[in-house]
């Protein structure tokens, strides 16, 4: 009974399983893009909540941040020694305060940590 197939319903049922097979396809191309594009619209809305919530936060905190800033800047810029008016203290104004102490410090153990690190210990 196999081997006497007629070909004329073998040719229709080849066409309905392609357009079935093709309305799948459809289908489930059409539930992607329309979850991708679900998707994209809460990643917006969140961007735009989290963008909203951060302008609220600096208007809020706006002064007191301002605050905070100016009072470090004074404590950083304040002079280590008072060398007077002289051209020495031109020349040494720049590496005369907190800030530059701090840097310079940071910076001689970076250094240090290099130097450990790439040590070698082999005889």
């Amino acid at each position: 009974m196999t081997e006497h197939r007629d070909p004329v319903l073998q040719a229709m049922f080849a066409v309905d399983q392609t357009e079935q097979n093709d309305q799948d396809a459809q289908a489930f191309t059409a539930s992607v893009m329309a979850k991708t594009r679900r998707l994209v619209y809460q990643l917006a809305g969140a961007l735009c909540a989290v963008f909203a919530a951060m302008l609220l936060c600096v208007w809020i905190f706006a002064i007191p941040l301002q605050e905070v800033v100016q009072m470090v800047t004074q404590t950083m810029s304040a002079t280590l020694f008072d060398l007077g008016d002289g051209w020495v203290s031109w020349v040494v104004a720049p590496v005369n305060n907190i800030a530059s102490l701090i840097v310079i410090s940071l910076k001689a153990i970076r250094i240090i940590h290099k130097k450990v690190i790439r040590a070698s210990y082999t005889g």
